[in-house]
């Protein structure tokens, strides 16, 4: 079964819901609109894996934005990579 392109995919894990949104908002600037989505319920907005979704025709390009901005130190390189 391949992604449709205009159908979310989840890309990324990102180590904490500060970094999701940075992400999101770096992906925007580079012409990628991406969600993030938390992977647990927890009264603490910061704690817990978020998981950044990007259309899949739009996966290149966020992973070079992903990629540039861990190397960068813009975001942690803790976060993990989702469906390789």
């Amino acid at each position: 079964m391949t992604d449709d392109a205009d159908d979310l995919i989840e890309l990324y894990a990102a180590a904490n819901a500060i970094e999701a949104d940075r992400l999101v908002l770096l992906l925007a600037d580079d012409g990628v609109e991406a969600l993030a989505r938390a992977t647990t319920m927890s009264s603490f907005p910061a704690s817990g894996q978020q998981l950044i979704l990007v259309r899949g025709v739009d996966r290149a390009r966020a992973r070079t934005t992903i990629d540039n901005a861990r190397r960068e130190g813009v975001i942690a390189d803790g976060g993990d990579w989702l469906g390789r």
